[in-house]
């Protein structure tokens, strides 16, 4: 049996998953992946060029694409698999999954999981999420709601609130809309005034074993969807999962997440890694193996799957929409750098109280600097 190698995230969505699912490998392809985990901090934040060497398949988000793209870390799926083959990938995942991975027309990663800024709440605490962001103040203002934002997830905030207002990053030729940022940057300041402090030093997880461990809080929001939460025994208490708030209702606008897997230019069979990426991205096994071990698939037909949904509380058909309306990060050569450094002026502001024009146009100087530079 032959063994190949694979990097993923350490996390039960993102290394449970592929790990359960190997027993399907075996029995269909005769082979298994010997999968190593990094954190999600470095998920995040870790170039491609770090780890590539040693393994075969990676698991990466894909904003890291043009990076590993022009460092040479990664190969195109067009090598190895029929233009059929992809045409069916892109049909069957979630909203713009698929398409996230596409930099230069080409395909560098399947999208293997996939994930948008959702809200989650207590059913036994209140009767539903916050369907508007004016109901998310006055849930705020009553001391139960959690917002998550460290600097990544407020810069993730940021971009989904710029899209619900009609101006998404990078449209209409520029970074920002000077005169929208301000206005959004305002409301998150307002809203940070109505969490908890420590929300600014949170990640969703971190908020999501709170909303399930504790009693004081009822919903949060604006936070990337982790199935598990909503599955029975994975804490004390099952979390529901809806829609990300919006300004008109449509939940639209929500910053696309996930992981997509790729082919390593350092992997000793790269044909054989492409045929296991095409076989952990179909229904097989994404409805199957990968959703049970607590995976959250990038294969719409999962999220649709009766079983899938029975197992999560309907946490996949109840925040469909939220997906399907996503905005996508632009692919662009230097944007892990935008984010990080976007993320550490915006949250900078906001925890000390302080959003003026001068914050907008820091934030407009640091893509001229990293990218049209």
């Amino acid at each position: 049996m032959q063994i190949l190698r694979g990097m993923t995230w350490d996390h039960p969505r993102g290394l449970d998953s592929v790990l359960l699912s190997n027993s399907i490998l075996q029995s269909e392809l005769n082979l298994t992946v010997d999968w190593r985990a990094r954190s999600l901090l470095d998920f995040g934040d870790q170039p491609v060029l770090e780890f590539f060497n040693d393994v075969d398949l990676m698991v990466i988000d894909h904003p890291h694409v043009p990076d590993a793209v022009h460092s040479n870390t990664v190969l195109p799926f067009e090598n190895f698999l029929t233009p059929p083959e992809l045409e069916l990938l892109s049909r069957t995942s979630v909203g713009q999954s698929h398409n996230s991975y596409t930099y230069q027309g080409k395909q560098w990663a399947l999208a293997i999981d996939t994930a948008a800024q959702v809200s989650a709440f207590r059913a036994d605490l209140t009767d539903c999420a916050p369907v508007f962001w004016s109901d998310v103040i006055e849930v705020a203002k009553k001391g139960t709601l959690l917002w998550s934002h460290k600097p990544v997830d407020i810069f993730s905030t940021f971009a989904t609130l710029m899209a619900q207002k009609g101006s998404p990053l990078c449209g209409d030729g520029q970074f920002i809309n000077e005169s929208v940022a301000l206005e959004v940057l305002e409301f998150m300041l307002e809203l940070s005034t109505l969490v908890p402090d420590f929300c600014a030093s949170s990640n969703p997880i971190d908020v999501a074993e709170i909303l399930a461990t504790s009693d004081d809080y009822h919903v949060g929001v604006c936070m990337y969807g982790y199935s598990n939460y909503a599955r029975v025994g994975f804490r004390e208490r099952v979390l529901l999962y809806d829609d990300l708030p919006s300004f008109d209702g449509r939940a639209s606008g929500s910053q696309l997440g996930g992981a997509g897997i790729a082919i390593s230019a350092a992997s000793v069979n790269p044909e054989l890694a492409a045929r296991v990426a095409m076989f952990l991205s179909m229904p097989l096994i994404q409805s199957t193996t990968y959703v049970q071990a607590g995976g959250q698939p990038g294969n719409v037909c999962a999220w649709k799957s009766e079983s899938a949904n029975s197992l999560t509380h309907n946490f996949f058909r109840n925040t469909l929409r939220t997906l399907e309306r996503a905005w996508v990060r632009p692919r662009l050569f230097g944007w892990p750098d935008v984010q990080y450094e976007s993320s550490q002026i915006i949250h900078q502001g906001i925890t000390t109280r302080k959003i003026t024009t001068v914050t907008v146009k820091s934030l407009s100087e640091v893509y001229e600097r990293l990218i049209r530079e």
